[in-house]
Protein backbone atom coordinates (compact mmCIF):
# COMPACT_ATOMS: atom_id res chain seq x y z
CA UNK A 1 0.00 0.00 0.00
CA UNK A 2 2.57 2.48 1.14
CA UNK A 3 4.09 2.75 -2.80
CA UNK A 4 1.05 3.43 -4.22
CA UNK A 5 0.15 6.62 -1.66
CA UNK A 6 3.25 8.31 -0.82
CA UNK A 7 3.67 10.38 -3.87
CA UNK A 8 0.55 11.16 -4.27
CA UNK A 9 0.01 12.20 -0.58
CA UNK A 10 3.14 14.11 -1.03
CA UNK A 11 2.28 15.98 -4.19
CA UNK A 12 -0.91 16.54 -2.90
CA UNK A 13 0.31 17.61 1.14
CA UNK A 14 4.05 18.64 0.74
CA UNK A 15 3.18 20.36 4.47
CA UNK A 16 2.00 16.69 5.44
CA UNK A 17 4.91 15.33 7.60
CA UNK A 18 4.67 11.85 7.62
CA UNK A 19 6.55 9.19 10.05
CA UNK A 20 5.83 5.68 9.06
CA UNK A 21 6.20 2.12 11.46
CA UNK A 22 6.13 -1.19 10.27
CA UNK A 23 4.84 -3.46 13.57
CA UNK A 24 2.85 -6.20 14.34
CA UNK A 25 -0.95 -4.98 15.28
CA UNK A 26 -0.58 -5.34 18.87
CA UNK A 27 2.61 -3.10 19.37
CA UNK A 28 0.73 -0.55 17.01
CA UNK A 29 -2.47 -0.58 19.29
CA UNK A 30 -0.07 -0.29 22.25
CA UNK A 31 1.72 2.52 20.45
CA UNK A 32 -1.54 4.36 19.31
CA UNK A 33 -2.83 4.46 23.01
CA UNK A 34 0.17 5.86 24.64
CA UNK A 35 -0.06 8.57 22.13
CA UNK A 36 3.54 7.93 20.10
CA UNK A 37 1.63 7.58 16.89
CA UNK A 38 -1.22 9.46 15.06
CA UNK A 39 -3.15 6.81 13.39
CA UNK A 40 -2.31 3.02 12.35
CA UNK A 41 -3.23 1.16 8.95
CA UNK A 42 -4.74 -1.98 10.51
CA UNK A 43 -6.67 -5.23 9.56
CA UNK A 44 -7.84 -6.43 12.14
CA UNK A 45 -11.22 -4.77 13.98
CA UNK A 46 -10.47 -3.12 16.93
CA UNK A 47 -12.72 -3.72 19.95
CA UNK A 48 -11.04 -0.79 22.30
CA UNK A 49 -13.16 2.86 23.98
CA UNK A 50 -10.57 4.73 23.73
CA UNK A 51 -10.20 3.49 19.62
CA UNK A 52 -12.45 4.19 16.70
CA UNK A 53 -11.98 2.62 13.08
CA UNK A 54 -12.35 4.39 9.38
CA UNK A 55 -12.85 1.95 6.78
CA UNK A 56 -11.27 2.16 4.17
CA UNK A 57 -11.17 -0.82 1.79
CA UNK A 58 -11.46 -4.33 1.86
CA UNK A 59 -8.84 -6.65 0.50
CA UNK A 60 -9.53 -10.56 -1.23
CA UNK A 61 -7.29 -13.32 -0.76
CA UNK A 62 -5.13 -15.02 -3.18
CA UNK A 63 -3.84 -18.24 -3.48
CA UNK A 64 -0.01 -18.88 -3.80
CA UNK A 65 0.99 -22.22 -5.27
CA UNK A 66 4.04 -23.68 -7.01
CA UNK A 67 3.35 -23.84 -10.53
CA UNK A 68 3.53 -27.66 -10.06
CA UNK A 69 1.03 -28.29 -7.51
CA UNK A 70 -1.92 -30.52 -8.51
CA UNK A 71 -4.65 -27.48 -7.83
CA UNK A 72 -2.86 -25.57 -10.51
CA UNK A 73 -5.77 -27.76 -12.34
CA UNK A 74 -8.56 -27.26 -10.93
CA UNK A 75 -10.61 -24.47 -12.62
CA UNK A 76 -12.49 -23.56 -9.14
CA UNK A 77 -10.94 -23.40 -5.80
CA UNK A 78 -13.55 -24.10 -3.09
CA UNK A 79 -13.76 -23.47 0.44
CA UNK A 80 -13.23 -27.50 1.17
CA UNK A 81 -10.06 -27.50 -0.85
CA UNK A 82 -8.41 -24.48 1.91
CA UNK A 83 -9.79 -26.83 5.21
CA UNK A 84 -7.51 -29.72 3.37
CA UNK A 85 -4.37 -27.31 2.33
CA UNK A 86 -1.51 -27.65 3.96
CA UNK A 87 -0.60 -24.14 3.39
CA UNK A 88 2.39 -22.00 5.16
CA UNK A 89 1.44 -19.10 7.48
CA UNK A 90 3.23 -16.33 9.44
CA UNK A 91 4.04 -16.99 12.18
CA UNK A 92 2.55 -15.85 16.17
CA UNK A 93 1.93 -12.59 16.28
CA UNK A 94 1.10 -11.57 13.08
CA UNK A 95 -2.95 -10.80 12.13
CA UNK A 96 -2.01 -12.48 8.95
CA UNK A 97 -1.68 -15.90 10.40
CA UNK A 98 -5.41 -15.18 11.80
CA UNK A 99 -6.79 -13.97 9.03
CA UNK A 100 -5.50 -16.94 7.15
CA UNK A 101 -6.97 -19.61 9.51
CA UNK A 102 -10.01 -17.93 9.63
CA UNK A 103 -10.54 -18.55 5.93
CA UNK A 104 -9.18 -21.75 5.73
CA UNK A 105 -11.99 -22.83 8.92
CA UNK A 106 -9.02 -23.69 11.11
CA UNK A 107 -9.38 -23.50 14.78
CA UNK A 108 -5.79 -23.68 15.41
CA UNK A 109 -2.52 -23.82 13.69
CA UNK A 110 -1.48 -27.20 12.33
CA UNK A 111 0.92 -28.86 14.61
CA UNK A 112 1.12 -32.42 13.06
CA UNK A 113 1.70 -31.57 9.24
CA UNK A 114 4.95 -31.18 7.35
CA UNK A 115 3.96 -27.34 6.62
CA UNK A 116 3.44 -27.00 10.51
CA UNK A 117 7.03 -26.72 11.18
CA UNK A 118 7.69 -24.06 8.67
CA UNK A 119 7.00 -20.73 10.05
CA UNK A 120 7.66 -17.41 8.21
CA UNK A 121 8.95 -13.93 10.27
CA UNK A 122 7.49 -11.91 6.80
CA UNK A 123 5.30 -12.33 3.77
CA UNK A 124 8.49 -12.15 1.87
CA UNK A 125 10.03 -14.89 3.00
CA UNK A 126 6.89 -16.61 2.70
CA UNK A 127 6.60 -16.23 -0.80
CA UNK A 128 9.95 -17.34 -1.11
CA UNK A 129 9.26 -20.61 0.71
CA UNK A 130 6.12 -21.25 -2.11
CA UNK A 131 8.30 -19.81 -5.13
CA UNK A 132 10.84 -23.01 -3.51
CA UNK A 133 8.47 -25.53 -3.72
CA UNK A 134 7.88 -25.88 -0.24
CA UNK A 135 3.88 -25.45 -0.11
CA UNK A 136 1.09 -22.94 -0.71
CA UNK A 137 -0.07 -19.69 0.94
CA UNK A 138 -2.61 -17.08 0.90
CA UNK A 139 -1.99 -13.71 -0.06
CA UNK A 140 -3.64 -10.41 0.24
CA UNK A 141 -4.01 -8.52 -3.59
CA UNK A 142 -1.78 -5.89 -2.89
CA UNK A 143 0.98 -8.64 -2.07
CA UNK A 144 0.39 -9.39 -5.70
CA UNK A 145 1.62 -6.24 -7.12
CA UNK A 146 5.37 -7.06 -5.82
CA UNK A 147 8.44 -8.45 -8.24
CA UNK A 148 7.88 -11.62 -6.59
CA UNK A 149 5.32 -12.17 -9.31
CA UNK A 150 7.88 -12.11 -12.17
CA UNK A 151 9.75 -15.58 -12.69
CA UNK A 152 9.43 -16.65 -9.24
CA UNK A 153 7.67 -20.03 -10.23
CA UNK A 154 4.69 -19.04 -8.13
CA UNK A 155 0.90 -19.35 -9.56
CA UNK A 156 -1.43 -16.30 -7.57
CA UNK A 157 -5.07 -16.88 -8.07
CA UNK A 158 -7.98 -15.16 -6.66
CA UNK A 159 -10.12 -16.57 -4.70
CA UNK A 160 -13.71 -16.63 -5.79
CA UNK A 161 -14.86 -16.91 -2.29
CA UNK A 162 -18.03 -15.43 -0.05
CA UNK A 163 -16.22 -13.67 2.92
CA UNK A 164 -12.24 -14.53 1.83
CA UNK A 165 -11.01 -10.67 2.38
CA UNK A 166 -9.91 -8.60 5.06
CA UNK A 167 -11.48 -5.20 5.97
CA UNK A 168 -8.78 -2.48 6.06
CA UNK A 169 -9.13 0.58 8.57
CA UNK A 170 -7.50 3.57 9.29
CA UNK A 171 -7.68 3.35 13.41
CA UNK A 172 -7.16 6.14 15.96
CA UNK A 173 -8.01 7.87 18.94
CA UNK A 174 -11.20 8.80 20.27
CA UNK A 175 -9.67 12.11 21.13
CA UNK A 176 -7.35 12.79 18.02
CA UNK A 177 -7.78 16.64 17.61
CA UNK A 178 -6.69 16.79 13.85
CA UNK A 179 -9.46 14.76 12.72
CA UNK A 180 -9.19 16.40 8.81
CA UNK A 181 -5.81 15.24 8.30
CA UNK A 182 -7.06 11.95 9.15
CA UNK A 183 -9.59 12.58 6.31
CA UNK A 184 -7.04 13.63 4.41
CA UNK A 185 -4.91 10.77 4.24
CA UNK A 186 -8.09 8.70 3.84
CA UNK A 187 -8.72 10.22 0.94
CA UNK A 188 -5.55 9.66 -0.73
CA UNK A 189 -5.38 5.80 -0.14
CA UNK A 190 -8.90 5.37 -1.45
CA UNK A 191 -8.25 7.65 -4.61
CA UNK A 192 -4.88 5.23 -5.32
CA UNK A 193 -6.38 1.37 -4.87
CA UNK A 194 -5.90 -1.28 -7.82
CA UNK A 195 -9.37 -2.65 -8.84
CA UNK A 196 -8.08 -5.64 -7.26
CA UNK A 197 -9.72 -4.40 -4.21
CA UNK A 198 -12.85 -2.80 -3.12
CA UNK A 199 -13.04 0.80 -2.23
CA UNK A 200 -15.34 1.37 1.19
CA UNK A 201 -17.22 5.10 1.34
Amino acid sequence: LVPLILLPLKKRYPQMKLVLFEEITETLIQRLKSHEIDAALLATAVDDPELTEMPLFDEPFWLAHPVDDPIYNKDEITHEDLEHMDLLILSDGHCLAQQVMGVCGWDDRPQHSEMGDLQAASLETLLQLVGAGFGSTLVPALATRGSWMTDSGIIARKLELPDTFRRISLVYRRSFPRKKALDAFAEIVRENLPNTVTVLP
